[in-house]
């Protein structure tokens, strides 16, 4: 689907939305507020596409939830990137939102918590270092992992390295030097002129300079990244589940290989809504995010291009139908988890 069009100059709040961490390299502002349309959507549509990217005060998506005990509550921590996050939709439409209400509708008076810690563009290591230092502190009972999809960028430094130097001294004084406004303009200003001589020497070299940089991430470390977060949940007494999310062929083997070597559950979303696409226009249950959907693009262009019934106009990001969707096929995967039963007989 080719609904590509001019980017909208609203997009350029969006990059004021981040701001630099020593150890995930960059994340979400507290308390941001921006409003964006969708990128994608044409040019005549775009309007009424809008929506409002929000973050809590800890920069998250979604209700603020304190990290530590929660007796008497079951916590589920929705680990992931944009899609997770949900990008295009506002935050009461994201399926981690969309799953804490499913499972009250079917469990009346059943305390549920869904932490949503979706960032955007983040990477399967960067979801790691993200779950160790500040997923597990939320004491989850089960965790959902989402990445796979922002791990095959090319960059200047693959992004395990640039931890390690992170991790290090120099990266300790650079922390304290981010808060220094004139540091931060001479940062960036010395990271474009470096990008462009780098860029002049692969130029006069006669070879393409995407070909010469690094994955951030890689394939094998991909699998390996979801494998660890798999174990560290495991061991924290949180129960795995494994989603994807814009991940196709190549780049869904290592998440299909990571869930398949712990054995963790799997939700195939790709597969999931391609195999809804004949049935939302019968499904009464999705008939309101149907109408949603058809009130932005028109019926004409939603039966011309089927998949945004569940998809933005990218194809990739689940629109409010694709979320109400993942977030059903969720709950199935909380229902049958030891930790839920055990939960709902306590």
């Amino acid at each position: 689907m080719k609904l590509l069009a001019g980017a909208p100059s609203d997009l350029s709040n969006y990059y004021g939305t981040y701001e630099w961490d020593r150890y995930l390299f960059y994340r979400f502002r507290p308390g941001v507020e921006v409003p964006l349309t969708d990128a994608l959507a044409p040019p005549g549509i775009r309007p009424r596409t809008r929506w409002v990217l929000r973050t809590n005060r800890a920069g998250f998506p979604g209700p603020y939830v304190a990290p530590g005990a929660h007796p008497g509550i079951y916590r589920i921590l929705c680990m992931g990137d944009s899609s997770t996050f949900g990008w295009g939709v506002e935050p009461e439409d994201a399926y981690p939102e969309r799953l804490r209400a499913e499972l009250e509708r079917r469990h009346p008076g059943a305390r549920i918590e869904v932490v949503n810690m979706g960032v955007c563009g983040y990477s399967s290591f960067q979801g790691r270092i993200l779950l160790k230092r500040e997923g597990l502190a939320y004491q989850p009972d089960l965790i959902t992992i989402s990445y796979g999809s922002n791990d095959w960028s090319r960059v200047p430094e693959p992004f395990d390295e640039a931890y390690e130097r992170n991790a290090g001294w120099t990266g300790a004084v650079r922390a304290l030097l981010h808060h220094s406004r004139a540091y931060q303009v001479y940062a960036a200003l010395l990271t474009r002129a470096v990008s462009g001589e780098w860029h002049e020497r692969v130029k006069e070299a006669g070879v393409d300079r995407a070909e010469t940089m690094p994955l951030n991430v890689g394939p094998e470390k991909s699998e390996a990244n979801i494998r660890a977060m798999i174990r560290m949940s495991r061991e924290a007494g949180a129960e795995p589940v494994v989603v994807t999310n814009c991940v196709r062929d190549q780049m869904a083997e290592p998440v299909d290989q990571a869930a398949e070597a712990e054995r963790a559950p799997l939700v195939r979303t790709e597969d999931l809504l391609a195999s809804w696409i004949p049935r939302v226009p019968r499904s009464t249950a999705l008939s309101a995010p149907l109408a949603r959907v058809i009130s932005v693009y028109g019926k004409a262009l939603v039966d011309e291009h089927p998949d945004l019934e569940v998809y933005l106009a990218d194809g990739c990001h689940p629109n409010v139908v694709g979320h109400r969707i993942l977030a059903e096929a969720l709950a199935d995967q909380v229902e049958a988890s030891p930790s839920f039963r055990k939960f709902l007989h306590r």
